[in-house]
């Protein structure tokens, strides 16, 4: 079931294709990204009750987007409306036909937020500095959630070739565009180390994906806290409940049998949404990749004290 779309003028709507790739300022993006939108993001006007998740792609983005939901909706999926997070704000709005390659005119998913109420929950990939200055001059709170970068580029990629061979050649070259920050998004390094660096501003919260996995109840904890929403014992328990794997499952079937089954699409449920397993990465990388993988590591973050668990 779309949303009603009437409200929103000819003028709200861009020609964009979703063949392909795109670029902005030398950095590729999913087609499913609008260059406008990256643009708008300069004089978007962000309000000093939004909550900002920000992620590189692959990195926990549904699963701090539910905890925050639910932690705004006292434990109960019931009555969280996800409208503003069934995609990221750089991209188009989602719609049954949004994948189809001859639709040649979408609307920027930005657009959709701008109407929405508050407290807005904004989801986004773009690296620190294609987001709204208003975040910092309006203290909108900001998560940031960083995962392992092995994960992440096996996440990316589980679905790659439909042979053998296929599927050799595309990991080989998508590992390969990881570790050289050519992939959507840029550089997973920069992207992740900026935050890191931004970590003590009063609005920005910085957690890692390991350290969810391995607590999530310290985790709800950790960002009911930086939300300033104190929680009863009794909410804490639903919260991670129903943020679980197996919880997020439970609400995006009931959302589907609703008949938003666009929405659950957007939501993470079917290729984007998995068990997000720590260290899945070894049943992906050969020995000679690993290694490799580990030496472009080191040299990369050599100027930072972030430090991610691999295992």
């Amino acid at each position: 079931m779309d949303m009603d779309l009437s409200s929103y003028s000819a003028d709200d709507w861009v020609e964009h294709s979703v063949h392909g790739s795109v670029y902005h300022d030398g950095i590729k993006f999913s087609a499913l990204v609008v260059p406008s939108s990256i643009e708008a993001m300069k004089t978007f006007d962000v309000r000093n009750d939004d909550i900002w998740i920000n992620t590189y792609s692959k990195s926990g983005t549904h699963w701090a987007s539910e905890i925050v939901h639910l932690i705004l909706n006292h434990g109960n999926p019931e009555t969280i409306d996800r409208t503003t997070t069934q995609g990221n704000i750089e991209m188009i709005y989602f719609q049954k036909d949004s994948y189809d390659e001859g639709k040649t005119r979408h609307l920027p998913f930005y657009k959709i937020i701008e109407k929405a109420p508050s407290p807005r929950i904004v989801q986004s990939h773009l690296p620190v500095r294609y987001l709204p200055p208003g975040i910092d001059s309006k203290k909108a709170k900001v998560i940031y959630v960083a995962r392992n970068p092995k994960d992440v580029i096996t996440s990316l990629d589980r679905f790659v070739g439909n042979t053998e061979m296929g599927d050799f050649i595309r990991w080989q070259g998508a590992l390969k565009e990881f570790m050289d920050g050519t992939r959507n998004y840029g550089s997973w390094f920069d992207h992740v180390k900026t935050s890191w660096n931004l970590r003590h501003q009063e609005n920005r919260l910085f957690v890692k994906y390991e350290d969810m996995k391995r607590d999530p109840r310290e985790a709800v904890l950790t960002i009911s806290r930086f939300l300033e929403r104190p929680l009863s014992e009794e909410t804490l328990e639903k919260i991670v409940e129903h943020s679980s794997f197996k919880g997020m499952k439970k609400s995006y079937d009931k959302v589907e049998e609703e008949g938003k089954g666009d929405l659950v699409k957007a939501l993470g449920k079917q290729s984007y949404m998995n068990k997000g397993v720590v260290a899945s990465w070894k049943k992906r990388f050969t020995v000679s990749e690993n290694e490799e993988f580990d030496r472009v590591y080191q040299e990369k973050m050599a100027d930072t004290d972030l430090r991610f668990d691999f295992e």
